[in-house]
């Protein structure tokens, strides 16, 4: 006890009180801040266990928001799928619908070229030198339309093999949401598109017998070739996948002398954190949905990865 507080009590036990009394008054104010203190305890306790409550409120109202998000954008998906599935069916209808009324055209054709043939052939009888040149000119004539033919033939098995992609729903989410606004959305950020993009771009071996890779968007400029790959989700290899892809084009247009630098980008229908952080941390563009529009999310300090 210091002196200053033995003279007080020295001084109060002059005016009547006792030690005892004095001494009972301190305990009895230490077991009032005892008290006190125990009892904003208790608050402190009751406040941090109301906060750690509504907390967890929360949380489980995030969680309920994006599964009921997620469930909505799979249905959409669905929805989506099922529209092109049933568009694919119909274009397919129709083009075997064309191609019988192609093949009834020209049975017809054939069939007035026969004849007409006949009527030539004995009009050549009359004069063989006629005959001969009436002859090579006809045959000049036939070859012209089966080279035309041929030609139409590989147009339409073209056109077939194309129609064949829409039952590929990363390549009708490339051609249907991506691919509209990509290149607005790199002019965005300086690269100044001059080229037409390219869905589905394909990288063959030498001999063009092997696909070693294929890129969904493909665009650029004099400076830079930028290649995209689209994604309903993303896997775990799908990153190391598409960096293999820019390795495999840059290889591909070193051997034409074509010098400009590659840069890649991901667009990806449903990802979390984790992902957007995989993609970003490989030097990638991130390209995510927004409503109808698809957006591009990369921080402000991000610097793509260059091949």
């Amino acid at each position: 006890m210091s002196p200053a507080i033995r003279r007080r009590m020295r001084s109060r036990i002059g005016r009547g009180l006792t030690f005892e009394k004095v001494w009972a008054t301190i305990e009895k104010n230490a077991a009032e801040a005892e008290k006190r203190a125990a009892e904003w305890e208790a608050e402190r306790k009751k406040a941090a266990t109301e906060r750690e409550a509504e907390r967890q409120k929360e949380a489980a109202e995030r969680e309920a928001e994006r599964k009921k998000a997620a469930a909505e954008w799979e249905a959409k998906l669905q929805k989506e799928d099922e529209q092109r599935q049933k568009s694919a069916a119909e274009w397919e209808a129709k083009l075997q619908k064309e191609d019988e009324q192609r093949k009834k055209e020209a049975a017809e054709r054939i069939a007035e070229w026969e004849a007409k043939l006949q009527k030539e052939d004995e009009q050549r009888q009359k004069a063989a030198a006629e005959r001969e040149a009436e002859r090579q000119k006809e045959a000049a004539e036939a070859e012209k339309r089966a080279a035309e033919w041929q030609k139409i033939e590989r147009s339409i098995k073209a056109l077939n093999d194309q129609m064949g992609g829409l039952h590929n729903s990363f390549g009708e989410m490339a051609e249907y949401m991506v691919a509209p606004g990509v290149v607005d959305l790199f002019n965005d950020n300086g690269y100044h598109i001059t080229e037409d993009v390219t869905p589905n771009k394909r990288i063959w071996d030498e001999n063009r017998k092997k696909i070693k890779a294929e890129i969904d968007l493909y665009m650029g400029n004099g400076e830079f070739i930028i290649a995209v790959e689209v994604k309903t989700s993303l896997g775990e290899k799908d990153i190391e996948h598409h960096q293999r892809r820019l390795e495999i084009l840059r290889e591909h247009i070193n051997k034409v002398g074509d010098r400009r630098k590659i840069v890649g980008g991901m667009a990806v229908a449903a990802l979390d954190e984790a992902g957007r952080k995989a993609v970003l941390d490989a030097g990638f563009y991130l390209l995510e949905p927004s409503g109808d529009m698809m957006t591009m999310n990369v921080p402000e300090d991000f610097v793509p990865r260059e091949w």
